[in-house]
């Protein structure tokens, strides 16, 4: 068996059982563990699998759903990082859409209290923009969401459709070489429309939304214009930026 078909038996089995020992695997394919050490150590850097002591898991393919709250406190320190980047990417004055995403509201904690048109659909946004002195607030109409406290709906897609600002700042749930994805399509849709009225979409995202799908696509990476994350993408990923004019900014440089 040549190694790139003993990786790809190997990606398959790990796949399949969502785990495997090194023991397993260098007995299901007659290798030694030393080879099959070394060929973990290769899918890992590949982005395939995660290893462990003693083996390997799979990788997530679907990102994990979280509350608010819990959103809220994943990350943080991430969080911190890329809304730092955000802001040196956006000139003043200017007119932004803020979806309802926990990354976004890391941005809009460290805003500068100058002059700034704000268009959003969440009310603990709204709440926390209203702090800055010199901050005009368009709260989009709509459904609220009781749990998240974001409005959507019909009536919160028309109403988008009335402004053209110069950034839309997008949370992401997941995003992968196929487009940015979300787990519900009422959010999904409201998302959509954000993109498409700002003239420049920021894309935030830490490395846990990355190579990741969800429920329903909200668009391909070509709507966006920048793409902010904590750590380097998958090559597949980094190539299918690259190929859709998507501009990638790592904070980890920063460190």
């Amino acid at each position: 068996m040549l190694k790139a078909e003993r990786l790809q038996r190997i990606k398959e089995i790990i796949d399949q059982e969502k785990s495997a020992s090194i023991e397993d695997l260098a007995d299901e394919l007659a290798v030694s563990r030393d080879t099959i050490r070394r060929d973990l150590i290769q899918l890992e850097k590949q982005h395939q699998i995660k290893r462990t002591h003693g083996g390997a898991l799979a990788l997530q393919k679907e990102a994990t759903i979280f509350d608010y709250e819990q959103r809220a406190t994943i990350l943080s320190d991430v969080k911190k990082r890329m809304a730092e980047k955000a802001l040196q990417l956006m000139k003043e004055p200017s007119s932004i859409i803020f979806d309802s995403s926990t990354t976004v509201e890391a941005v809009i904690r460290q805003l500068p209290d100058k002059r700034l048109q704000a268009v959003t659909n969440s009310l603990s946004h709204a709440l926390l923009l209203a702090n800055y002195s010199e901050t005009a607030i368009s709260l989009l109409p709509g459904s609220l969401h009781k749990a998240q406290l974001f409005l959507y709906g019909t009536e919160t897609i028309e109403q988008l459709k009335n402004y053209q600002t110069d950034y839309t700042l997008l949370g992401v749930f997941a995003l992968s070489s196929d487009g940015l994805f979300i787990h519900t399509e009422e959010e999904g849709r409201v998302k959509r429309q954000m993109i498409q009225q700002g003239r420049t979409v920021i894309a935030l995202a830490d490395h846990t939304k990355l190579d990741k799908t969800g429920f329903y696509k909200i668009c391909d990476l070509s709507s966006i214009d920048y793409l902010i994350t904590d750590q380097k993408p998958s090559n597949e990923l980094i190539k299918a930026l690259t190929e859709n004019h998507v501009q990638l900014i790592e904070t980890r440089n920063d460190k």
